[in-house]
């Protein structure tokens, strides 16, 4: 497989939201675009890949840590569902469509392996891949993972993760890091 390069849908929210991301615009579309070629590679080898998969991961990637731009907010996992589900008031996608953008936002960051929709397990395997530089691949074979990562640099995304956890961590001693879900 080629790595994706562009995905309309991704874009699409990039440009609306680019203003409120400022300058951690590159290091998040590149997180998104590492966390999209990864997700896809995981259909891929099951055999569950198509355009309508890649659209909706996309769509869905643009939102899924926006909240902590657009709203200012490192727990941000509600905050991102909000904006994607306001964007998607005036389509004409299917509610399930719908349903698994949302999924997809509210369960990237969970421990334990999704069972029950194949693209929310896809991309929570390339979040985890991403966020943990290569170590937890999931099922994303090692020399996929080092393609991507060189097509797509970090662009300072880790750092920006640790600068602002660290500020929501001194202010939240007992919630750090709000994302994180078992199920």
């Amino acid at each position: 497989m080629q790595l994706i390069t562009r995905c309309d849908a991704l874009e699409g929210v990039l440009d609306k939201w680019r203003e409120a991301i400022g300058s951690d615009f590159q290091a998040y579309k590149n997180h998104c675009y590492r966390v999209l070629n990864g997700a896809y590679a995981v259909l891929e080898a099951g055999n569950l890949a198509s355009d309508e998969h890649l659209e909706t991961i996309g769509f869905a990637l643009g939102f899924h840590d926006l909240g902590i731009w657009s709203d200012v907010n490192f727990d941000y996992l509600e905050p991102s569902a909000r904006r994607a589900e306001l964007a998607m008031a005036d389509m004409v996608w299917p509610e399930l469509r719908k349903q698994q953008v949302l999924s997809i936002i509210a369960r990237h960051h969970q421990f334990t392996r999704i069972n029950d929709d194949s693209l929310s397990e896809a991309v929570r395997q390339a979040d985890w891949c991403d966020v943990s530089f290569g170590l937890m691949r999931g099922t994303i074979e090692k020399a996929r993972w080092r393609q991507i990562a060189k097509r797509f640099p970090n662009a300072g995304f880790h750092q920006l993760l640790i600068h602002k956890g660290g500020v929501h961590a001194l202010k939240h001693p007992l919630n750090p890091l709000p994302m994180m879900r078992w199920r």
